[in-house]
């Protein structure tokens, strides 16, 4: 099969870039005549299922270079990997035609830059790599493309100039090449689809190439006898390929996990609270200034933006030992639809935060099928959340339990059997609740968490945009 530039679809910019790398490879001579140094090495990096593989054989077609591919395949002996390495670079250099040594996935053998690993065998092969090409002549008739999926964790000594000088990113493809690579694998196929290519695109946020490619083959498998695929096929296979591809991409799992946590805890706390907020990967957060505030005054160590002059002029004017006194008037707790603070927090309101957190609980177990460890602290949180509700004598004096007292007095056995009941009863109430929004919201839910992984960040007003255009959230 001939490669060549339309057999990419999409990554426009990047096409860009390799149609300059092409022209100086084929006019190579003429660059060296003017004094230039041509780059030894390339390298394509990103994650997996983008394409880098294909750009290297374009790159060959293009340039009219001989593959010389370095194969290991299963190989795990030292010196047959080794012995591989010289016999390319060996039938490189004798190569009457300009050729190009081709390495997949390079980083698999060589020592990761952390020093996370590092065997003899991979130091072994990366100075048997960084001496040949050291040997080669730039302007020489081939040169060293190699790809890799975690380009971070290549050593220094091979990505420095005058080894792998050119790096070209194929990252997750943005929404235009994801539109292209729509319309170039459905219009392969004779089947037709309910759903417009841009809106398919739009859902699609976060794929791989790849994975849209799997995606128009799999509606097209389970298309009628017409040839039509439906919206809902469609919006089923894009589900199922999400979840599938969370726990298999390992540069972005922890992020796709962490994203799935802090929606679930934003679609809940946003159908109690309209306030301002921030949807992000950070650690400690429902993703809603009202309900993070309340639970930082209820967990000191709950990370946020909590205000200090404000938490400084709280302590001031409010003893905790009077937290169980009747607010002022035109201090009740309520929200007044906009997320301000407030001074005290009615039981409702801490109830509503304890289903926020529990949100994140539920969009696991309901998304992702999986329970995963990061839910331990927002557990924690809860379970400070209920102790200070207790001791603020919010859930009745007859429940009332201080820890402050406990120390010289001690509670009898069926005061602290009512107080445990009541608050498992709490945490079950507030998760059949939280998960019966986070259920509402799962396809919601989903189309999100690509974009936040990618995103890392949205303010209120883009978010807002977003979630207009998804549709809007589901209130319960």
């Amino acid at each position: 099969m001939n490669y060549n530039f339309d057999s990419i679809a999409g990554y426009e910019q990047e096409k860009e870039e390799m149609r300059l790398l092409c022209g100086i490879i084929r006019k190579r001579k003429a660059y060296v005549q003017r004094g230039a140094t041509l780059p030894k090495g390339i390298i394509f990096y990103g994650g997996a299922g983008n394409g880098k593989t294909l750009f290297a054989k374009v790159l060959a077609n293009e340039c009219g270079l001989q593959v010389i591919k370095i194969d290991l395949g299963n190989v795990e002996k030292e010196s047959v990997i080794v012995r591989q390495i010289r016999q390319a670079f060996a039938k490189a250099a004798k190569s009457k035609q300009p050729a190009m040594i081709f390495f997949d996935e390079i980083d698999k053998v060589l020592p990761n830059r952390a020093e996370e690993y590092v065997t003899d065998r991979s130091k072994t092969v990366l100075a048997q790599l960084l001496t040949l090409i050291d040997g080669m002549d730039s302007s020489g008739n081939f040169i060293f493309v190699a790809t890799c999926n975690d380009y971070d964790s290549l050593p220094d000594t091979l990505v420095c100039p005058g080894r792998l000088d050119k790096k070209i990113c194929i990252g997750m493809p943005s929404y235009a090449s994801r539109l292209a690579i729509l319309k170039l694998y459905a219009g392969r196929s004779g089947c037709r689809f309910e759903s417009s290519l841009e809106e398919i695109a739009r859902l699609c946020a976060g794929f791989s190439g790849a994975a849209v490619e799997t995606l128009v083959n799999e509606c097209i498998l389970r298309s009628d006898e017409s040839g039509l695929i439906g919206d809902r096929l469609v919006r089923d296979r894009i589900s199922e390929i999400k979840n599938q591809d969370i726990p298999r991409r390992n540069p972005a799992s922890v992020d796709a996990i962490t994203a799935c946590y802090n929606i679930g805890c934003f679609v809940v706390a946003k159908n109690f609270n309209d306030g301002d907020y921030t949807l992000n990967l950070d650690m400690d957060t429902v993703c809603n200034d009202y309900f993070n505030n309340l639970l930082h005054d209820y967990d000191d160590d709950y990370d946020d933006d909590y205000d200090d002059d404000y938490d400084d002029d709280y302590d001031d004017d409010c003893d905790d030992d009077y937290g169980e006194e009747e607010p002022e008037e035109d201090c009740d707790g309520a929200d007044d639809g906009q997320g301000e603070q407030s001074l005290y927090y009615t039981k409702s309101d801490c109830l509503h935060a304890l289903c926020a957190i529990l949100g994140g609980y539920a969009a696991e177990e309901i998304v992702l099928h999986k329970i995963y460890s990061n839910v331990y602290r927002g557990l924690w949180t809860a379970d400070k959340l209920l102790l200070g509700m207790s001791q603020r004598g919010l859930l009745g004096l007859s429940l009332r339990y201080s820890e402050t007292r406990a120390e010289t007095l001690d509670y009898l056995p069926e005061r602290l059997r009512d107080v445990n009941a009541a608050f498992d009863q709490m945490i079950e109430e507030s998760y059949r609740q939280a998960a019966a929004i986070v259920s509402a919201n799962k396809e919601l839910i989903e189309t999100l968490i690509p974009i936040l992984v990618e995103k890392e960040s949205m303010e209120r007003e883009e978010c807002e945009e977003m979630l207009a255009s998804l549709g809007g959230l589901r209130r319960i």
